[in-house]
C-alpha cells in the first residue's frame, strides 16, 4: 500500500483528500495547526521550518500532494516573505528533502495568469499579477526544473466546506452571510471556473490510482461564470434567499490585492488525454448541497 503525505490537511481541500484517500492508501497528513476532526496519522509542522527530514521520515511518503498554502491575496501582498516561502520554496524543501522516486502533486492555481487570457490553457505563459501567484508560479518552477522527478502540477479553482470547523471558505461565506440576512455583493466582472473539493479529490485518486503522474502541468476546474452567477445559484439550490445578494464589480475595491477579472481555465486537454468527464456548475453545486444537508 501507497504511504501518500498530504500537506495542508487542516485547510478544505486537505482534509477533503485525507477522507478520500485514507481507505485506500496508507495515509499522512499535516497542517498548520490541530483541529478537533484531524487525521489520527496527522503532524503539526510549519512549511516555514527550514528542517523537512522529521516530516519525512515520520511519512516516508511515495507521493506527496502538497495542498498547503497561503491563499489570502491580501496577507500575501503584506507578507511576501511566507507567500514565497509556503507556497513555492516549501516545494524546493521537498525535493531536497525527498529521492527522486517520491512524486509529487502540486496544487497551483489561476492565479499565475493574467487577465488579459481567457480559459487560459497549459500551455499559455504565466505572468501573475500578484504575490500569491508569483508564489504558486515559483513553486511550479521547482518542479519543472526538477531532475529525474515525476510531477503534476494541477492548476484549478476550488470551493466547497470545511471539516475543519475553525476554517470559513468562500462558499460558506456566501451561505452564511445570506444565511444573516446581511448585504452580500458578488462580482459580475469576474470569471473563473470552480470546482468542488470532492470533484477534484476524484480526479487527484484517479491520477494516483492509474499512475498518471507524469511531469506535466494540468488544468483540473469546472465550468465558467460570474461570481455572481455562482453565488445566486448556490443560494438557489440550498434554498436559502437571495434577497440580500446583489450584483458588484471588483474595479470598485481599492483596498484589495490585484486579481484577475478573468481567471477561467481550459481543461479541455486534461478531459480528452484522460477522458474525465468534468462536471457542470449545477451538478457540482448539488454535490455540496448534498455534503452540506448531510453535515
Amino acid at each position: 500500500m501507497k504511504n501518500i503525505l498530504i500537506t495542508g490537511a487542516s485547510g478544505m481541500l486537505g482534509a477533503s483528500l485525507v477522507n478520500d484517500l485514507k481507505d485506500q492508501f496508507n495515509v499522512y497528513a499535516t497542517g498548520n495547526s490541530f483541529f478537533k476532526e484531524q487525521h489520527t496519522q496527522y503532524m503539526k509542522f510549519d512549511l516555514k521550518s527550514d528542517y523537512y527530514q522529521e516530516l519525512i521520515e515520520w511519512a516516508n511518503p511515495d507521493i506527496i500532494i502538497h495542498s498547503g498554502a497561503l491563499t489570502n491575496g491580501n496577507f500575501c501582498e503584506e507578507n511576501p516573505n511566507d507567500a514565497f516561502n509556503i507556497n513555492g520554496i516549501s516545494v524546493q524543501k521537498f525535493l531536497r528533502a525527498t529521492n527522486n522516486d517520491v512524486k509529487i502533486i502540486y496544487i497551483s492555481t489561476d492565479a499565475v495568469f493574467p487577465s488579459s487570457l481567457h480559459l487560459a490553457k497549459e500551455l499559455d505563459c504565466v505572468s501573475p499579477e500578484n504575490v500569491y501567484g508569483k508564489s504558486k508560479e515559483l513553486g511550479e518552477f521547482f518542479l519543472k526544473t526538477s531532475i529525474d522527478r515525476n510531477y503534476t502540477i494541477i492548476r484549478t479553482t476550488i470551493f466547497g466546506l470545511n471539516l475543519n470547523t475553525n476554517k470559513t471558505g468562500f462558499a460558506e461565506w456566501i451561505i452564511n452571510t445570506a444565511k444573516e440576512r446581511k448585504e452580500l455583493g458578488l462580482f459580475t466582472d469576474v470569471l473563473f471556473t470552480p470546482i468542488s473539493i470532492w470533484d477534484l479529490a476524484n480526479e487527484i485518486e484517479f491520477l494516483i490510482k492509474t499512475d498518471n503522474i507524469n511531469s506535466e502541468s494540468l488544468h483540473i476546474a469546472g465550468e465558467i461564470c460570474t461570481k455572481f452567477e455562482f453565488g445566486y445559484k448556490l443560494l438557489d439550490k440550498l434554498n436559502i434567499s437571495t434577497k440580500t445578494l446583489s450584483k458588484s464589480l471588483i474595479s470598485s475595491y481599492k483596498d484589495r490585492a490585484k486579481r484577475s477579472n478573468d481567471q477561467s481555465l481550459d481543461s479541455s486537454y486534461y478531459s480528452e488525454k484522460y477522458q474525465r468527464e468534468l462536471v457542470s456548475l449545477d451538478q457540482t453545486i448539488l454535490k455540496l448541497k448534498e455534503h452540506y444537508e448531510y453535515n
